[in-house]
């Protein structure tokens, strides 16, 4: 049984590795994002929340063992073991360590709206959509 569980182990320890995605990426046009949602990006575990600011992106890994958020009523909480964080990603309970990460966003040269994982900012941090 121990065998069986260290190879498990060592099997996923690789495969993120081969599935790893790209950590700047485009998620569509501003306009693809309804005010005052948020919008959960399965493939990219990232919420987009537009308002009347602008876009900004959320983590959507819970911060205890990574489980994929939900969103609910005011807040994201873990189906996994219950860990629950407010708008902000600041942790309302559960055993969830830290907040949620913010990430930067940009527009890119093509009129897309971009994430970049690699820099990490506020969720005051508010990415202003100008209105033609």
């Amino acid at each position: 049984g121990a065998g069986l569980l260290a190879s498990a182990a060592a099997v996923r320890s690789v495969i993120p590795a081969l599935t790893r995605t790209s950590k700047v990426f485009s998620v569509g046009q501003p306009n693809d994002y309804p005010v005052n949602s948020f919008s959960l990006l399965p493939e990219h575990k990232v919420f987009i929340l537009r308002d009347h600011e602008g876009v900004r992106a959320v983590s959507a890994v819970c911060t205890h063992l990574g489980c994929v958020l939900k969103r609910a009523e005011n807040e994201f909480h873990c189906p996994c073991h219950g860990s629950r964080f407010d708008d902000t990603g600041q942790v309302l309970s559960g055993p969830a360590p830290s907040p949620l990460p913010w990430y930067k966003m940009d527009l890119s040269f093509d009129g897309q709206l971009q994430v970049d994982m690699t820099r990490r900012t506020s969720s005051r941090f508010v990415f202003k959509i100008m209105s033609p």
